[in-house]
């Protein structure tokens, strides 16, 4: 539920019952009762999406040794941000046309080489923002994914090198 909605529930609920006796043709009581919907029933619908962004963020992020991003469920920290909602459904939109156009379902369908193809093509397309979609994706599955603690503790390096700094940085990589 939203947050509107909520307030507006709130502020107008002294007034429901007589609002909804007086209704002949049901909207507000439709209205009223869409807003305490069943909340599985709204995660079914967003199967599709999560599917192929669970797709996008295994071929971006594999694991290769570790956890993958999809194994880790970091396509649905990213699907719950709410501004990133729209890029998200146009992104997989442009990528499924792309599936489509070479006989695939959809991109999630895909094998991981032709995923990675249809990456390609959106990181040179110019269609649409879809360049862009990709770039903000990558940015916000590569956070989700490298702040997860179970890829964290694979790496030696725990904290800033402050306040020290690293005292070997003139010296060249050995």
């Amino acid at each position: 539920m939203r947050r509107r909605d909520f307030v507006m529930l709130v502020a107008g609920a002294a007034s429901w019952p007589g609002r909804l006796a007086a209704q002949t043709n049901g909207a507000v009581r439709a209205a009223f009762w869409q807003l305490f919907r069943p909340w599985g029933r709204a995660q079914a619908s967003q199967e599709p999406t999560a599917r192929a962004l669970a797709a996008l963020a295994e071929a971006m992020f594999p694991g290769d040794g570790l956890p993958g991003a999809s194994e880790l469920g970091i396509h649905r920290r990213v699907l719950e941000i709410a501004e990133f909602k729209a890029p998200i459904a146009a992104g997989i939109a442009w990528l499924d046309a792309y599936a489509a156009r070479g006989g695939a379902r959809d991109f999630a369908s895909l094998d991981e080489a032709h995923r990675l193809a249809a990456l390609d093509a959106a990181f040179a397309s110019r269609d649409d923002g879809i360049q862009s979609f990709v770039l903000a994706l990558r940015f916000h599955l590569g956070t989700a994914y490298y702040r997860d603690p179970r890829i964290k503790s694979a790496f030696a390096y725990t904290g800033p090198p402050q306040p020290d700094g690293f005292a070997d940085f003139a010296a060249p990589p050995a």
